[in-house]
């Protein structure tokens, strides 16, 4: 029997929403995965709880050594205290990092590996814009050092391609969440819970109801959502919006809703962590609108069969923005432009008017079901880590 391939995952904290990758990777025969991180994390992000170190693999668990996170000059730098002897006395064969420069003690474990002879992978969003200067001959630096870049998208890769890097090192490996929860909680979704789920959240619950779900902040732009409904209002097309999510715009959220006469069409919900009240809201929302950076806040919609519309200026978008298919599972509108916003929701609205609402959720699904999920993700990190 051939020697399982021992690799180290080395992330800052473990989010919440990474369990179902890293259970996944666990599950592998011939690889050996151990994480290793932090215990916690000095954000608001939920993580994962310690206890699942306790567990076996069969029950969920996850192989996972745990270090001490030190940030400095207004937490930008990390190092991770206890890495570098971690390193010392675990014969790993390679390790996969996040591919973060600001990061010394991975500077550190990489030489130190290096030297030893072993494998590096860097997990990261790479490069998704052409840049110049002195950060970016850093990151060019750093990424050479890696045997693989593992990266979320198609078009990080396309970009590094176009500036040098040599492709055959780039693995796009997508990203995803609790796949299981979703195709679990999928199954209960019914018209009669949509519909006692929208009169739940909404007086006037026959109107078509747009929604966002994640943090919110005010990098996320979400006041412009507001800035469009109050025009299609103003129009005489009335439309609800549900905010899934908690965070510093969401007084001002409150605020503007007042201002514009909205407060009868607004539903601030608070965070919601549990997949089958996500499921629930979800699934009764018709369009997620995200005017910033999508993230994963797509993956989440799409997941549950609600389509997503943001920005189309991929220079300043997340790499899960790939996951949304212009007029099937959502749409594309001009970074910063309210009026295109409106257009954009107008004209989802109006070509999808003949396509029933089951429809629509197969289309959305049909991408999660395809790449945006932990199975395979972890086929394709496997790939990678056995062909290196």
């Amino acid at each position: 029997m051939e020697k399982s391939i021992k690799t180290a995952i080395v992330y800052h904290y473990a989010a919440h929403y990474r369990l179902g990758i890293f259970q996944e990777l666990m599950q592998t025969t011939d690889i050996e995965y151990t994480l290793i991180s932090d215990k916690g994390s000095d954000n608001n992000i939920k993580t994962i709880d310690p206890k699942y170190s306790q567990l076996t693999i069969k029950e969920g668990g996850v192989r996972w050594l745990f270090v001490k996170n030190r940030t400095f000059i207004k937490n930008k730098f990390l190092y991770q205290k206890g890495l570098l002897s971690i390193f010392r006395n675990n014969d790993f064969d390679g390790a996969i990092f996040l591919g973060n420069i600001y990061y010394l003690s991975t500077w550190v474990c990489v030489l130190y590996l290096k030297l030893k002879g072993k494998k590096i992978y860097f997990w990261t969003h790479g490069v998704t814009s052409n840049e110049k200067g002195l950060k970016w001959r850093l990151r060019k630096l750093f990424y050479s050092l890696s045997d693989k870049v593992l990266l979320y998208g198609e078009n990080a890769k396309e970009v590094m391609v176009q500036n040098g890097f040599n492709e055959n090192k780039l693995i796009a490996i997508y990203n995803s969440l609790d796949y299981d929860a979703q195709v679990q909680n999928r199954a209960n979704i019914t018209q009669t819970l949509i519909s006692e789920t929208r009169k739940e959240l909404f007086t006037n619950s026959e109107l078509p109801i747009l929604f966002f779900v994640g943090r919110l902040t005010h990098y996320k732009k979400l006041d412009m959502i507001l800035d469009a409904v109050k025009s299609l209002n103003d129009r005489g097309t009335k439309i609800n919006v549900l905010f899934i999510g908690d965070g510093e715009a969401k007084e001002a959220l409150k605020n503007l809703a007042v201002k514009f006469n909205l407060k009868n069409y607004i539903n601030i919900f608070g965070a919601v962590y549990d997949e089958g009240e996500l499921c629930r809201l979800v699934s009764a929302a018709d369009l997620c609108v995200s005017p910033g950076e999508v993230g994963l806040t797509a993956i989440t919609s799409l997941g549950y069969g609600t389509p997503v519309l943001t920005h189309d200026d991929f220079n300043h978008q997340m790499p899960e923005y790939e996951a949304i298919i212009p007029k099937f599972n959502g749409d594309l509108f001009k970074r910063d432009s309210v009026e295109d916003l409106i257009t954009k929701i107008e004209d989802w609205f109006s070509s999808t008017k003949d396509l029933s609402r089951e429809e629509i959720r197969k289309n959305c699904y049909q991408v999660i079901d395809e790449k945006y999920n932990p199975k395979y993700q972890a086929e394709l990190i496997n790939n990678c880590i056995r062909t290196s």
